[in-house]
């Protein structure tokens, strides 16, 4: 199971019952807009993007190498009327990360963003491991 549908299948147990949705859509955009701006009190997750550099050259050729992987998802609110549950809903996107294993970094940030009546939650996940 890849990282993006762990994280997805973890999300959307932990938001059944809120007031937000968890959206399994890629793309996520519509013409120039991305989806998350269009419906709000949805979760959007993007793809993963990976990077795979060498950690350590052995003379064995069993090299040791990172791959780290990196998602950003979004949900947006009326900057107004905010759900009741938002912090929880904010809470368990944070805490999704721990559902991801054999990581041996696991990460994730929240920034938000008003923008006119819309404000926008954006969580970036990082996930690094070594092998």
């Amino acid at each position: 199971m890849s990282i993006r549908d762990t994280l997805l299948a973890n999300v959307t147990t932990s938001l059944s019952g809120s007031s937000v949705s968890v959206s399994s859509e890629l793309p996520w955009n519509s013409g120039q807009r991305p989806l998350y701006e269009k419906n709000m009190k949805h979760f959007y997750l993007s793809e993963a993007s990976l990077d795979i550099t060498q950690n350590q050259i052995t003379l064995d050729r069993n090299d040791v190498f990172q791959t780290e992987t990196q998602l950003t998802a979004f949900v947006s609110v009326d900057a107004k009327n905010q759900p009741t549950d938002i912090s929880t809903v904010i809470s368990a996107v944070l805490n999704s990360k721990n559902s991801v294993s054999d990581q041996y970094i696991m990460e994730c940030n929240g920034t938000t963003e008003i923008v006119e009546d819309r404000i926008t939650y954006q969580f970036d996940y990082r996930f690094v491991k070594i092998n």
